[in-house]
């Protein structure tokens, strides 16, 4: 018999097509999801504002879970400041966080 010799097949290079228009990632998605992105930016945007849960998730268009999530994070973590005011509870950017300056500075530039 003669040699056997087996051949690596390959797939073929993607081609991509005339309407396939790749959007380079942002700076923004590349460090944060989008919910977090919407959420840092409207407390860092606006670091001097409080805003009630509801109204972040409005002004958001996300979903309610997933804003009390990334706020939750902010909060335990010190990035972010919780006020109770009656039944509503308050968030606002903490000045005293050790990023306070970079993440307004940040929001500022995206």
């Amino acid at each position: 018999m003669g040699n056997l010799t087996t051949t690596k097949r390959s797939r073929p290079a993607r081609r991509k097509s005339a309407g396939d228009t790749t959007v380079p990632t942002s700076l923004a998605n590349a460090l944060f999801p989008a919910t977090q992105q919407r959420v840092l930016a409207l407390l860092f945007g606006e670091p001097e504002r409080s805003f009630y849960t509801s109204e972040l998730v409005e002004n958001i268009g996300a979903g309610s879970d997933a804003v009390q999530r990334e706020l939750k994070r902010l909060a335990e973590s010190g990035m972010a400041t919780v006020t109770r005011i009656g039944n509503q509870k308050h968030y606002q950017a903490n000045p005293d966080s050790l990023v306070f300056t970079e993440l307004c500075d940040l929001v500022s530039k995206l």
